[in-house]
Formats: C-alpha cells, sequence, structure tokens
C-alpha cells in the first residue's frame, strides 16, 4: 500500500514540475484563415506536449493587437510583414518567426470583389473604379501588387479608404464603390451575395502573413522557439491529412459565414520557413517609397536567426 501511495505521490509530483515548467507565451491573433494551423496546435494539445502553455489572445483588428503589442502584453502575434516592419520600427522586440501563409494558385487569400453593379465587367471597363481598401497596409501593398501584374498602373483605381472590413463590404454590396480588396471568406461571400471576383491575389508568389515571437524565445540555442517550430508542423501535417477532421474548428475560429462552411476549402498551409530577405527588401522599398519608413530594417533586426 505505501508502494502505491509512493508512486501516486511521485506521479503527481512529476505532473506538477511538468506544468510549472510549461513555458507560457501569450500569441495575439485575428480570426482569420491563415491562423488555422494555431488552433489545430491548441486544440489538439500539440504546444502543451512541448512544454508550452500558448494563449491565443483574439482581437477584433490590427489596431487592438498593436496596442497590446506596443504594451509589452504579448509574446508573439499574427500579421504581416508590413506591420512586422512597423512594430520593429517602434522597437517591439520581435522577430519573425515564420510564414503563415504564401500566395498559392487555386487558393485565393485576398483578392479585388466586384459590386454587383460591376459583376462580369472586364478589366478594361474597370478604369478608374472606386475600390475600397485600407491604405498603408498589407491592402495598399497587395493592390499595388495586383496592378503590377495586370500592367496597370497604381492610380488605374481610384482608391477609397475604408479601414473596417464589415462596412467595405457592406458598401460593396450596395454598390457605394465599385469594387474592394478583401481578403477570403469575405471574398467568398461578396459573390455568394450577388457580386463578382475581378481578380484574386494567388499568383503573386510572395509572402502575405507571418508568426513574430519575442526575441527572448531565441536566447540559449533558440529553445522555445524549436519547441513552437516543431508543433506548428505537426498541425500543419494534421491539416493536409485530414483536413475535414478540423472544418467546424475552421468555422468557428476564422470566421466563415454559414452558407460557405460546407464548402469552403480547406487550405495546404505551408510548412515553416521565412520569407527571404529579398523580399523583405521589396517590402520596405515599397514602405519608404510611401514614407512609412525612414530607411530599411536590418534583415538580422527582423528575421529569426534559426532557419525553421
Amino acid at each position: 500500500m505505501k508502494k502505491i501511495v509512493l508512486a501516486m505521490a511521485l506521479m503527481l509530483l512529476f505532473s506538477m514540475s511538468a506544468h510549472a515548467e510549461n513555458t507560457k507565451i501569450r500569441f495575439g491573433i485575428l480570426p482569420v484563415l491563415d491562423t488555422l494551423p494555431l488552433q489545430v496546435a491548441v486544440q489538439d494539445g500539440l504546444f502543451i506536449g512541448q512544454g508550452l502553455d500558448v494563449e491565443l489572445v483574439r482581437f477584433a483588428s490590427a489596431l487592438e493587437r498593436d496596442t497590446a503589442l506596443q504594451a509589452g502584453q504579448l509574446d508573439g502575434y499574427f500579421g504581416d510583414l508590413i506591420a512586422a516592419c512597423m512594430l520593429v520600427n517602434k522597437n517591439v522586440p520581435m522577430y519573425v518567426a515564420l510564414t503563415s501563409w504564401r500566395t498559392t494558385p487555386g487558393f485565393p487569400m485576398f483578392g479585388i470583389a466586384q459590386s454587383p453593379a460591376k459583376k462580369g465587367a472586364m478589366l478594361g471597363a474597370m478604369q478608374g473604379a472606386s475600390l475600397g481598401l485600407s491604405k498603408s497596409t498589407i491592402m495598399e501593398f497587395l493592390a499595388d501588387k495586383i496592378s503590377d501584374s495586370l500592367g496597370i498602373g497604381h492610380q488605374y483605381f481610384e482608391q477609397i479608404e475604408i479601414k473596417k472590413m464589415p462596412i467595405r463590404l457592406q458598401m460593396l454590396l450596395t454598390d457605394q464603390v465599385d469594387c474592394a480588396l478583401l481578403p477570403e471568406p469575405l471574398l467568398s461571400l461578396a459573390k455568394f451575395k450577388g457580386g463578382g471576383v475581378l481578380v484574386t491575389a494567388e499568383k503573386l508568389n510572395i509572402p502575405l502573413t507571418v508568426l513574430s515571437l519575442h526575441r527572448k524565445f531565441f536566447l540559449d540555442g533558440a529553445d522555445t522557439y524549436i519547441r513552437f517550430i516543431t508543433a506548428y508542423k505537426e498541425a500543419v501535417k494534421r491539416l493536409r491529412n485530414d483536413p475535414e477532421k478540423y472544418r467546424q474548428l475552421m468555422a468557428e475560429t476564422c470566421r466563415i459565414p454559414g452558407p460557405l462552411v460546407a464548402e469552403f476549402p480547406i487550405y495546404p498551409y505551408p510548412m515553416p520557413s521565412l520569407p527571404t530577405t529579398a523580399e523583405l527588401d521589396e517590402v520596405q522599398e515599397w514602405m519608404v517609397e510611401k514614407g512609412m519608413l525612414k530607411r530599411r530594417l536590418p534583415h538580422e533586426l527582423m528575421l529569426s536567426p534559426i532557419i525553421p
């Protein structure tokens, strides 16, 4: 009997010790498709299995997320390279840890939707059309990249500042703007509700979104970063091997509208990798041109020193 009690006590002690050693990471996210692997890693206990207590802190907007970051309330975040550059420029001590989504043919994460009144109009008939977007963000960068890919000038559309996504969608569907730059699943929802899709960003071959972690996790051999990457890789593998298992999780955490849940594709998320220095330079040069940065930030200040 004493042996049984002793064994149970040792098991309890080991469990308490292991729990105490779990590294806490408060990770800021937005309710978007790109964050699904993080949701899978939390739901399936993959982070816990690596000794990480990852709390996904949901924000309604990038502005709220950035405010929390600058106040030191987060240990990591989901965003894009433009946001990452802006935050590092404001001395937020983060490294880009991995690319969470890279433009992939067949899986349009962003695109230009047409209003019902403009549905089906060809590109040549859209010159001078109003385009709703959020300026000085990844949206404006994508608008310029899409224009370049189409061989048209950056002034081809009349860009209209509409920061809030729901308002942008509503103005599009009520013909208050001719087109709007939207992420999925709002792009599909616009089409479902009578609009059209002029063009998507799926063939641009650029890193659209990234995950960043505090620089403290890269100390002492970057053990915490490596464990984070290990759990994330397993989440990506599970999504690839059995995507339908996670359809309801996607619907709940990534705000998939009810009418789209059954048919909306579960994306083939990329294995962790870093943006190239050339890709980082392209974004920063664009930001310098727009007056968002005075000069490019050093690569070693932006990108993880460890290749995932």
